[in-house]
């Protein structure tokens, strides 16, 4: 039996009986970053089915003690224990803390945008695909039942990708897969309901008091001090780095949390409006937008003007529409004057991640300075730190990156942001999710101070107290602005009540036709294949006999090789990067096998595993040393380079017997080049398919979730350069067969065309996202460019500019045509 101290608010202390086994206890926990101490002599015990609720101001230390219980980060000081067992954290990762049934749901979500819903439950839970068929069927399964036991009778798709749901709906997805985890013990929820209407809240919060009735613990952190108070069985107060005050719920109240975190207690629910308006209209809505109101609404000069209703009703399309209105005369959104815009998703549409603090925040008046202006560091610097000061964020932090910051001083640095820009409209997207009271309070005197100067205010929030702050409420429904209310009006039973308003007429509403713009992305993703269709009919249509089997076979199969090359530049672009010696590469694999595998067949091979394995090695290199891949690739290339001149000054040597067999057998009926790429393409897209290509991809799109999750950077770099190291050295062994002689300048070319390839297959160079098909036809095509010009009697010196052409025709083509994701 374990005894916990507790301390109430008053200050008295008495031992409390725990007769439940803990399931993770912290001790003494210290760390700290270079001077700043962040966390100060923390302990921390959680036992079975116990609800903690963690609270602090930003900057207290939660974050950094939550990434400490769950591996992702060592402290300076302090032990862990499992059990009564302590464990080391020179051992302890994040895969160490999952293996011991600890989930974490990041305030920052850690999901894959470019994989579904169904994937990314399996990247948190591998165990049971094992490769096996149908797995991807079975974590569908898991995906629905998870989704619909947490928040019941949600829409989700669980085959949708994760980047076109709603930040409420990623939220959700992120919450049901941490509680979906085969043996979890612990679930981390950090603002888990930031992003959340009322009825999911409510609904996750059931979740949790009847997961915790079977011993399953929770630690609960959030700003909202209502939800602790409902929800924990405890409350954990942090301030400075320091426990501040732990113990029962029932022995405290909202404002003695306020007290302990350092705020003002009294101060929590004081919003006054702003000045009334100038009169002066900065935003005319009118069109469908106000149609059920009957008139058109105009935003005066110093409003502050509350978007509200039901979670994707229309408020944030509306704030997009004002920052970028629609230009043609029937638009249903004027603006006189420069718009800023605050947003409330930080990680994908705020914060500049690679860059400090101060540049995040004076890229907003270096925005409106002249192309050719100079740019002074000192007035940068003034400027943020009048702005910061306001805000009291600390300017000793400018230099520090901006994801060194707690999310609430992110918070506070994009609304520097836009004071330093001085915009007369700001359009702030929920800018208060996730942050504390403190700041709150800091913020809502800020907006009233900038409206008293004469500056526009239109607020989106999805917190109704807030929009007692107001001086009118747009109150949304169906995409329609259904209710005005203004003054004394504003009660958030009023606004509750217009929410579920339901329009007879929707007929105004304009409904954008999808059919055709579907159809025109159909046909730009399809265009490497209407290309290659394309060159080929009008090769056969100059010289019937391309069509015949021989006449394919010697027009293909030297496409063969840039195929495979571009197979291997194509995992490297997954994983956001790329290969500038992929090509010299192959280049080497063919003099290898045109020398000492023709001479000397052991050592031939040998020399060709050693090579395959030195290339996977850049993968552990570029992740290890984080030395960009384009570097280290680009100097390997040099490498490569030299070792086959060493080997070959010259072109020569001869093909194995047996390797020039693999590629000159025939079925008689059947191009053996046809055969060869509709096998590499198969390859390529089976692997793509199998639970290593999610993983694959997933460290493309997202490697902090991917971490997070459990996996190794390290251990999937390596893989990842392998298996393009694999498809690079067949690319050098078909250069050797198809040639019958090596040369190492042999595959320069196929560097810089197998990136093209890529891009015109509809990969993305950010990464994330290949197309194994559309990749391949890419490359017969460009390969094919040079046979083209032939037939058509134009110099070859145009077959450089006219892949190029091609390339960027397509790339206009598909920005065009793009697929808008969802912004809410």
């Amino acid at each position: 039996m374990s005894h916990l101290a507790v301390t109430d608010p008053e200050g008295e202390a008495a031992p409390m009986p725990d007769t439940r086994p803990n399931v993770v206890s912290l001790s003494r926990i210290t760390k700290s970053f270079g001077p700043t101490l962040a966390n100060a002599q923390i302990d921390l015990a959680v036992s079975a089915g116990e609800i903690i609720g963690l609270v602090g101001g930003n900057g207290a230390g939660k974050s950094t003690l939550m990434r400490i219980l769950c591996g992702a980060t060592s402290p300076t000081l302090g032990s862990i224990s499992f059990t009564g067992q302590d464990v080391g954290f020179a051992d302890y990762d994040t895969a160490a803390a999952q293996r011991r049934g600890i989930r974490m749901v990041h305030q920052e979500l850690s999901l894959c945008a470019n994989l579904s819903v169904a994937e990314n439950f399996f990247l948190e839970m591998p165990g049971e695909a094992a490769h096996r068929p149908g797995w991807r069927a079975l974590y569908r399964a898991r995906a629905r039942a998870a989704l619909d036991a947490v928040f019941p009778a949600n829409s989700i798709d669980v085959n949708a990708e994760v980047g076109h749901l709603s930040i409420a709906e990623r939220q959700m997805v992120e919450i049901a897969r941490a509680a979906a985890t085969p043996g979890v013990k612990l679930i981390v929820l950090d603002e888990p309901t930031s992003s959340l209407d009322l009825d999911r809240s409510r609904q996750l919060r059931a979740f949790i008091r009847e997961r915790a009735k079977s011993g399953l613990a929770f630690i609960f952190i959030s700003h909202k001090l209502q939800e602790i108070i409902d929800i924990a069985t405890q409350v954990m107060v942090l301030r400075n780095g320091r426990t501040a005050w732990r113990g029962d719920v029932a022995g405290t109240s909202i404002g003695q949390l306020v007290q302990l975190m350092g705020g003002d207690a009294n101060s929590i629910h004081q919003h006054s409006a702003a000045a009334a308006s100038s009169g002066e209209a900065l935003v005319k809505l009118s069109g469908f937008l106000t149609a059920g109101l009957g008139r058109d609404i105009e935003i005066g000069r110093g409003e502050i003007i509350g978007l509200a209703g039901l979670e994707g009703s229309g408020q944030k399309e509306l704030l997009h529409a004002i920052f970028e209105p629609d230009s043609t005369r029937e638009a249903a959104v004027t603006r006189s004057g420069d718009a800023g815009f605050i947003a409330g998703d930080r990680q994908k549409e705020g914060v500049f991640p690679l860059w400090s603090v101060l540049g995040n925040i004076s890229i907003g008046s270096l925005a409106r300075r002249p192309a050719l202006g100079l740019v002074s560091e000192r007035a940068n610097r003034e400027a943020a730190a009048e702005a910061a000061g306001r805000l009291r964020l600390d300017d000793k932090r400018f230099a520090s990156n901006i994801l060194e910051l707690s999310g609430g001083n992110q918070q506070k640095a994009l609304v520097a942001r836009a004071l330093v820009a001085d915009t007369p409209i700001l359009l702030l997207d929920d800018p208060t999710r996730g942050v504390d009271i403190a700041t709150k309070q800091d913020f809502y005197r800020l907006c009233n101070e900038i409206a008293r100067s004469g500056r526009t205010l239109v607020w989106h929030t999805t917190e109704d107290a807030e929009l007692l702050a107001c001086d009118r409420v747009l109150v949304f429904s169906g995409g329609h602005i259904v209710k005005e209310l203004s003054g004394e009006a504003i009660t958030e039973s009023a606004v509750v009540g217009a929410s579920f308003a339901q329009q007879a007429d929707t007929r105004a509403r304009p409904r954008h036709s999808t059919a055709s713009a579907g159809l025109a992305r159909r046909l730009v993703n399809a265009a490497p294949f209407i290309g290659l269709a394309a060159v080929l009919a009008v090769m056969i249509s100059a010289n019937p006999a391309v069509a015949s089997i021989f006449g394919l076979d010697l027009l293909l199969m030297p496409a063969l090789s840039l195929v495979l090359v571009t197979a291997a530049q194509m995992f490297i672009v997954g994983g956001s990067e790329i290969d500038l010696g992929v090509g010299a590469f192959a280049g080497l694999v063919s003099v290898l096998s045109a020398t000492l595998l023709y001479d000397q067949p052991w050592l031939g091979a040998l020399a060709l595993v050693a090579a395959v394995a030195a290339y996977a090695g850049l993968g552990g290199l570029i992740q290890a040393r984080k030395i960009p891949a384009i570097v280290v690739t680009l100097g390997a290339s040099f490498i490569w380079m030299g070792l086959g001149y060493a080997l070959q000054p010259t072109p020569g040597g001869a093909s194995p017997e047996w390797l020039s067999a693999m590629f000159s057998w025939s079925l008689g009926f059947l191009p053996t080049s046809i055969i060869l790429i509709a096998a590499v393409a198969l390859v390529v897209l089976l692997i793509d398919r199998l639970p290593l290509g999610v993983v694959l991809r997933g460290f493309g799109n997202n490697p902090t979730a991917m971490v997070r999750s459990g996996w190794s950077p390290t251990r999937y770099a390596l893989v990842r350069y392998l298996v393009a190291g694999l498809f690079a050295a067949a690319a050098g062994l078909s250069l050797t067969a198809i040639n019958t002689a090596s040369d190492i300048n042999s595959g320069n070319s196929f560097t810089l065309l197998s990136v093209a390839a890529v891009v015109m297959g509809g990969c993305s160079l950010l990464g994330g996202v290949i197309s194994p098909v559309g990749a391949v036809a890419g490359a017969v095509t460009l390969a094919l460019i040079g046979a083209l010009l032939g037939t058509l009697n134009v110099s070859s010196d145009f077959n450089a500019a006219t892949q190029g052409l091609i390339l960027i025709a397509l790339l206009t083509l598909r920005s065009l045509t793009a697929d808008r994701r969802s912004e809410q």
